[in-house]
């Protein structure tokens, strides 16, 4: 048995995060994770050869330079180094022209321009609004529990304000088509929805100016994913806490009403005596800490949960030169781009793969995006070699054969990606290709439980899943209506790779305990202030 001020449940980076800011409040914290390794999907393997890492999930860390936790926990006094390439995107196409987004904006308009001129203008009015006006409001969005409707009606004065909340009724795919006219730039940010998995329904507008405000932020962890964990595991350990691995929470203790520590697989009960909180998806925490404690409506919506229809085949590839593609004759700065976006010339393409994925069909045109890490990072790689990556959108089962089919056509689909990518990239052939394994949506479900059916984002990205509502208002501010019981996982506000339900988590944790917080936290959400 162990004792502890306050156990988290999994420890995947935002149970991490929350556990970091409450060790360095001077809380004793136990993190119990039932996988070997700590991180969830921040997560690095040498998945094709031995000194190849490959990120498994999380590749795109978000607005690293700019987000709190990174200050605030001074990660790099634990190892922990990213970078932001100054080449952000380049979006190709079977013609070998290509869309390149940098972090400078003038820079990203005078490749817009070269398709049209009126979509690089009002590149540069979205940039100018969304990532430099508003871009510290919509931080503070994320980095704070979803307001309710009413409330933030409230706080609405000014036209930035009301411009802002004008998406809130629109699909993503209304609000791009709304803005811009080019058939290409449209694909382009339609393929961004695609890649953070926003259904395309109405209530997912919001994520338009969510795209201009973080879109040229990408940041990449230097040596893996896997070191953001491993430094939060350092920091956490040095002040106190304990992190143990294998260790698969069975049920939460509860006394007296309200949640008092865990069971784990092997019987043992560890306490808390100040809180439990839980990184895991919404529905299995509530399952932990037992059905009965919580109202009919929590659990009736949890129990039909929507996890989306969006999973990922990954083609992992390990060369002895980068890719080089036919677009940097187009555009040399295609070469140097971070995030690397192909398979689709036309939004109907994007939008026949989303149908197809929905039917359970593989589809026709695969399209995604991906990196070449060891390009920007060669830590990544030994002896000059290289690592890259592909991220096509597939379904979960396939057809109604279910899953399992993934493993009859794993190597057929990985030859099939490859001779894709290879019309991008005429470099990638047998000579150059030292590896090629494919990671299908059912390996993502198996090296990671709290993905259900291969869902990155632990749930459906919809407006019922969104805001107040993700993922139930009785839920989303953290707190949970059995006493001492909070969630911290990608279930709530801000999935990704940003630490945002930790961080809310966190907050919340020191509020009602009466914690003085000895970080500065983000401004609440004002958009009177926006009003000129």
């Amino acid at each position: 048995m162990g004792n502890y001020d306050g156990i988290m449940i999994g420890a995947g980076h935002n149970a991490l995060v929350c556990a970091a800011y409450m060790a360095r409040s001077g809380l004793k914290v136990g993190v119990f994770e039932s996988e070997e390794e700590i991180g969830g999907g921040s997560s690095t393997l040498e998945y094709l050869l031995p000194g190849y890492r490959s990120n498994m999930h999380a590749n795109f860390f978000i607005g690293l330079d700019d987000f709190p936790i990174m200050g605030d926990l001074d990660l790099g006094r634990y190892g922990f180094r990213w970078l932001t390439p100054p080449v952000q995107h380049a979006a190709l196409f079977r013609d070998g022209s290509a869309i390149v987004l940098h972090r400078d904006p003038e820079k990203s308009a005078a490749s817009i321009a070269r398709f049209s001129e009126k979509d690089a203008n009002t590149f540069r009015e979205l940039h100018q609004r969304y990532a430099v006006e508003l871009g510290p409001l919509m931080r503070s969005f994320l980095f704070h529990t979803p307001l309710p409707p009413a409330e933030i009606a409230e706080r609405v004065q000014g036209e930035k304000g009301r411009d802002l909340l004008a998406f809130a009724p629109m699909s993503i795919s209304g609000a791009i088509d709304a803005h811009f006219e080019h058939p290409r730039l449209r694909t382009l940010f339609k393929l961004f929805a695609h890649a953070i998995t926003v259904e395309d329904e109405p209530g997912t507008g919001m994520f338009f100016p969510g795209l201009f405000s973080t879109q040229t932020t990408l940041g990449l962890p230097c040596g893996g994913a896997l070191e953001l964990p491993r430094a939060l595991e350092k920091l956490i350990v040095e002040r106190g806490g304990e992190i143990h691995r294998s260790s698969r929470v069975r049920e939460v203790i509860r006394e007296g009403g309200r949640a008092a520590g865990v069971v784990l697989d092997d019987g043992s009960r560890h306490l808390a005596n100040k809180f439990v909180a839980s990184g895991l998806n919404a529905p299995t925490s509530i399952r932990l800490a037992g059905e009965d404690a919580f109202p009919n409506e929590v659990n009736e919506k949890l129990q039909t949960w929507d996890w989306g229809f969006h999973s990922l085949m990954t083609l992992h590839i390990a060369t002895s030169e980068r890719p080089i593609y036919r677009a940097e004759e187009y555009d040399p700065a295609v070469g140097e781009s971070f995030n690397i976006i192909f398979g689709a010339d036309t939004d109907e393409e994007v939008e026949q793969n989303a149908q197809e994925r929905r039917a359970g069909k593989i589809p026709t045109r695969p399209m995604g995006n991906g990196s070449c890490n060891s390009q920007h990072d060669p830590s990544y790689t030994p002896d000059g070699g290289h690592v890259a990556f592909w991220w096509p959108g597939a379904p979960y089962s396939i057809e109604g054969r279910g899953p399992e089919k993934w493993d009859e056509i794993q190597e057929e689909m990985t030859g099939r990606l490859l001779d894709v990518w290879r019309e991008y990239a005429p470099n990638l052939t047998g000579d150059s290709v030292r590896a090629a394994k494919l990671f299908t949506p059912l390996d993502i479900e198996r090296g990671n439980a709290n993905m259900v059916n291969g869902a990155v984002r632990m749930g459906a990205y919809k407006k019922e899943q969104l805001g107040v509502n993700r993922p139930h208002p009785l839920l989303s501010g953290m707190r949970t209506p059995l006493e001492g019981f909070y969630l911290c996982g990608s279930s709530c506000q801000g999935g990704g790779l940003n630490g945002a339900p930790g961080y809310n988590a966190a907050g919340v944790i020191a509020d009602d305990l009466n914690l003085e917080k000895w970080w500065t936290p983000l401004p609440a959400p004002e958009l009177a202030e926006t009003a000129h």
